[in-house]
């Protein structure tokens, strides 16, 4: 995604969100942005749509994401940040003093759950399923309240 006119919502991320934020989890965001690199948009395009993305939580009242961590590398650039790898995640997490045993990270492709598994925390799929070894939820909602307990 290279536009803010390009961000959508699924009907039930917002309700997801302010779950997560009331069951005290800090949100973050981990992205590989392989379009940067490939130069099909500026990293200053990513940095606008982040910015809206923490305007359209206020404006739903949540708290804003705590922070973000972007790879802009492409594939072929072979660099140490871009998930699968962990780095991004164990950066966070030693710069906001994040207890792993309590985190998650979760995402819609293989390379987010190993992502975290590769950062020591759990990895959680959701919306594609796949026929790994990890959790899998329908949806964010889904996954949400299943730390209800």
């Amino acid at each position: 995604m290279s536009r803010v006119e390009d961000i959508e919502y699924f009907s039930d991320t917002l309700k997801a969100l302010q779950l997560l934020q009331q069951l005290g989890y800090e949100l973050f965001v981990v992205t590989n942005q392989s379009g940067v690199g490939r130069g099909y948009f500026s990293l200053e395009n990513v940095y606008v749509i982040h910015k809206q993305l923490q305007n359209d939580l206020r404006e739903f009242k949540l708290t804003a994401f705590k922070d973000f961590a972007i790879c802009p590398h492409s594939p072929d650039d072979a660099c140490e940040c871009r998930k699968p790898s962990g780095k991004m995640i164990t950066d966070l997490m030693e710069k906001h003093h994040i207890n792993p045993d309590l985190s998650y990270m979760v995402g819609d492709k293989l390379i987010d759950a190993e992502a975290g598994m590769n950062a020591g925390i759990q990895g959680i799929i959701i919306r594609q399923s796949t026929t790994s070894d990890f959790p899998f939820f329908k949806t964010l909602l889904e996954f949400a309240n299943s730390l209800k307990k």
